[in-house]
């Protein structure tokens, strides 16, 4: 597959709104009906995948520019960057693989997303268009979503990925 197969799904929301939750709900469901899944969280100020001690980390902080880490399972690059890759840059190097890319954090570009909104936003809400899905929670204290909200969001995707191959 490449990477202009891949479908790109921006879920956004506030902090703490349940963006993580649903991916995490959504991506077992997609798997069940046969996609590939890779997910993107976007624009986190800063990250370590790597430990203090570990060999790889000692690499890192000694001044390579890439390390890559790799078991039979597994592989993890660690890559010094001095301008962000753009989401489609890191599609198409690493997830071009999948059916779909569930992109967390992302609100620019014109990606077919999610939006979670708590109820009392509704009245502030942007106008939805047919590339947006709204999810209102009632309360963004709960900890998931309704199987409602879920297959709303499952049908969402689907037909976005369907649309796309056409």
């Amino acid at each position: 597959m490449n990477s202009e197969a891949v479908t790109i799904i921006s879920i956004a929301g506030k902090q703490s709104a349940g963006k993580t939750t649903l991916i995490r709900t959504l991506i077992p469901k997609l798997k069940e009906r046969g996609y590939r899944v890779g997910t993107l969280k976007y624009n986190i100020r800063k990250f370590e995948i790597d430990h203090e001690g570990k060999d790889s980390y000692k690499y890192f902080h000694s001044g390579a520019d890439s390390v890559a880490l790799s078991s039979k399972d597994k592989v993890a690059v660690i890559k010094r960057v001095t301008n962000p890759p753009k989401i489609s840059e890191i599609i198409e190097k690493y997830l071009h693989d999948v059916s779909v890319v569930l992109v967390e954090g992302y609100r620019e570009g014109d990606y077919p997303g999610i939006k979670i909104i708590d109820s009392k936003e509704t009245k502030t809400a942007e106008k939805v268009t047919d590339n947006e899905l709204l999810l209102i929670k009632k309360t963004l204290k709960t900890k998931r979503f309704s199987a409602k909200d879920t297959n709303k969001a499952l049908d969402f995707i689907e037909n976005i990925i369907k649309c796309k191959n056409l």
